[in-house]
This record gives C-alpha cells, sequence and structure tokens, in this order.
C-alpha cells in the first residue's frame, strides 16, 4: 500500500517530513510503503496509485488524479485546510496533537501579560524606568477566571496547563458533557448560548475556536464590550471568530488591558494593519504550534490512531490480513 507523502516548509524546519518519518511510518504500519515528494509535481506523479496521502493541503484539481486514495491525512488541526468536494469513498483526517503545544503558548501568553512581561517590554525603549506605568497593570494570574472558547481538543490541553496557577476555568463549547477530571469547585462547563452570560466575570479569554459560518464573527463588538476593562484575550484559533477593528478601538480606548493573536482574517497580516501598531496588543505570525517535534507528534499520533482501527483503511487492511495456521 503506497503512501504519498507531501509535507514541506521552507521557513520552518520543524513542518518537514524527513526519511526518519518515512521510516518509523513503514516500520509501524506493515506493508505500508511510504514515498516523500518534494514538489506539487513530484506529488501529482505518484498520486494515482497512493492509497494514503498525508499533505498540508489538497487542490481540488488534483482529485482527478487520486482514484485509488482511501484517505487523506493532514497535521493541520484546521478543517480549512481541505477545499475540494470530495466523494464519500475518501476519508479525511486532521492532527489532534496540537493542544500540548499551544497550551504553552497560552499559557506563557496570559502570564506574559498580567505578570508585566510583555508591558515591559513594550516600554523599554519609551521608558527609562517603567514601574509607574507597570504597577497599575500588573497582577497575580492565581485566582483569576479564564473563559476558555473553543473547549475541545486545544482547549482541553490549555485548561490542564493552566489548573496547577490557581484558576478558576470556563469552558464554553457546543455540547458540555461531563467535566474533565481535572476540574475543581468553581470550574464550570456552558454552552455556546451562555458566552454573553460568563464574559462579565471573565479576566482572562482564550479563544481556540476553528473556522466555521458558526464562529464568523462570534465575539463582534458586542461581546468585547462585556469584557471588564482589566481583562486579556488570547487568539489562537482562527481569525474570522474576532472583530478585528473592535479589538483596536478596544485596546486604544483602555477598556481592555491586552491581548495576544497568533491568527487574524487575513494571512500573512498586511503590514499597513492598524494590529501592527495597536498598544497593548502583541502578534505572533501563526505559529503557536511551532516546535522541532512537531511532525514526531503527527507522525505517533497517525500511528496509533492507525492501529487503533481509527482509520476505514487501517480496518481493510486487517480484515484483509492473511491467517495464519
Amino acid at each position: 500500500m503506497l503512501a504519498a507523502v507531501h509535507i514541506s516548509h521552507r521557513q520552518v524546519p520543524g513542518w518537514n517530513f524527513t526519511e526518519r518519518h518515512a521510516a518509523q511510518l513503514a516500520e509501524a504500519i506493515p506493508g505500508l510503503e511510504v514515498r516523500i515528494c518534494r514538489s506539487d509535481e513530484d506529488f501529482l506523479a505518484v498520486l494515482p496509485d497512493a492509497r494514503v496521502a498525508l499533505v498540508w493541503h489538497f487542490l481540488p484539481e488534483w482529485l482527478p488524479h487520486a482514484s485509488e486514495l482511501r484517505l487523506l491525512a493532514t497535521p493541520a488541526a484546521g478543517r480549512d485546510y481541505f477545499q475540494a468536494d470530495f466523494p464519500g469513498c475518501l476519508e479525511l483526517s486532521y492532527g489532534q496533537f496540537h493542544g500540548s503545544l499551544m497550551a504553552e503558548t497560552v499559557v506563557g501568553m496570559i502570564l506574559a501579560m498580567c505578570r508585566g512581561i510583555l508591558p515591559a517590554a513594550s516600554l523599554q525603549t519609551t521608558a527609562a524606568w517603567p514601574r509607574q506605568e507597570l504597577a497599575a497593570t500588573i497582577r497575580p494570574l492565581r485566582g483569576s477566571r479564564v473563559t476558555i472558547l473553543g473547549f475541545g481538543h486545544i482547549g482541553l490541553h490549555i485548561g490542564h496547563l493552566l489548573k496547577p496557577f490557581g484558576v478558576r476555568l470556563t469552558g464554553v463549547r457546543r455540547t458540555v458533557g461531563s467535566p474533565p477530571p481535572f476540574f475543581e469547585e468553581g470550574d464550570s462547563l456552558v454552552p455556546v448560548a451562555d458566552i454573553d452570560s460568563v464574559l462579565p466575570q471573565t479576566d482572562h479569554l482564550v479563544l481556540c475556536l476553528p473556522a466555521s459560518p458558526e464562529t464568523d464573527g462570534l465575539l463582534d463588538r458586542r461581546r468585547l464590550g462585556l469584557l471588564p476593562a482589566t481583562a486579556t484575550l488570547c487568539n489562537v484559533g482562527r481569525g474570522n471568530v474576532l472583530d478585528e477593528e473592535a479589538l483596536v478601538e478596544a485596546l486604544q480606548g483602555g477598556t481592555l488591558a491586552g491581548a495576544c493573536l497568533d491568527v487574524f482574517r487575513q494571512e500573512p497580516l498586511p503590514l499597513p494593519s492598524p494590529l501592527r501598531t495597536c498598544p497593548n496588543l502583541w502578534l505572533l505570525p501563526h505559529a503557536s504550534a511551532i516546535a522541532p517535534n512537531y511532525l514526531d507528534l503527527f507522525v505517533a499520533e497517525f500511528i496509533r490512531r492507525w492501529r487503533g482501527g481509527e482509520y476505514r483503511l487501517a480496518r481493510q487492511a486487517r480484515s484483509h490480513r492473511p491467517r495464519t495456521i
């Protein structure tokens, strides 16, 4: 069974699939031949014979070349990486391993804002000794309320990593269900319909929602206005969720204490964007999950999901395996 791999990146070394990764897959999944493709042309040459494809993206015009393809997997978590009308025989798989990486980024963002590290960095060239300015904003993380809007795989990791800092958590998700085992008294799960009631009690708001029609503009001007003036905001999900113009106005007007954004409505972020010069706003270039072991985590997860029979193709391969007597 042939697996065509087209996962490479010119800017981030940890996003390049290597021969070591190919060897791990081939060793862990008997009968799988892994072919690494370094260009679209190489990938299209292999695609007609591939049953599995591991890619960053998949263009609609590639589908006629993929008659044998049954499993299309990407390391990315966002459902917006595949934009095509795929046949029912083709199973799509998205990465679920990002939470541990992104949780560290979010905890770093929140700590750096509330403990004055990021504000001090912004003042280091304009104030000789900005102790007075920082004293007005620095506060403890312990005892604060963190609301995580999008309490799925990533949101759970963020909440779990925040708990040792003594925060109270509110997880917001479509289906409330049972609370995770690390929840304590004072933590809560609420449905999306209750967003307006939890925002006024929120000290730190974390957005980790996917891009979809349902999430588009969810945190609009009105909802930003429900947050306390001392609150901070982090967005590591998708940029469509947030009204960026309203965020700039809130930060400029002092009705929001600070924000860290990793994602934007337009990426790369245009140089003239007012987000770049807004006070108390710090930006990452969609980098919250970058790590040298990024693809190590993806390969380990793919193997685990294959061995666990999560993929249809894996179950079919297992049922067709010849039995020994």
